[in-house]
């Protein structure tokens, strides 16, 4: 008896697939990057709650603080986590829409020390 072969997964075509494990995001550089960008958003609110009391002009106080927002989003810690949550200047695969957002603030945020 001869068997037919008229199923509708037999003409679905296979796609080769690579696997690139770089391309899967970390959860532990997506904590990462929280964490540091949490403290970012904490430092550019001192910023500019002191710049409003200053009418704008620099002090003391804004150098200090734009340099510490400087140094978190400089540091190698920030710089190799971008770099893994990264490919083609877009993220990961596997991220939220959230985690996407993050990833997209914290480079625009490197981009602009």
């Amino acid at each position: 008896m001869k068997r037919a072969s008229s199923s509708g997964g037999a003409r679905v075509s296979k796609l080769e697939t690579e696997h690139r494990p770089e391309m899967m995001a970390l959860a532990a550089d997506v904590e990462n990057l929280t964490l540091l960008m949490e403290e970012v958003y904490k430092l550019d609110a001192m910023l500019k709650e002191e710049k409003d009391e200053h009418n704008s002009s620099v002090t003391a106080k804004s150098l200090e603080i734009s340099s510490k927002i400087k140094k978190i989003m400089t540091s190698h810690d920030v710089m190799d986590c971008l770099n893994r949550l990264e490919v083609n200047g877009e993220p990961v695969w596997g991220l939220s829409s959230e985690e996407r957002d993050l990833v997209h603030e914290a480079r625009q945020k490197v981009n602009e020390c």
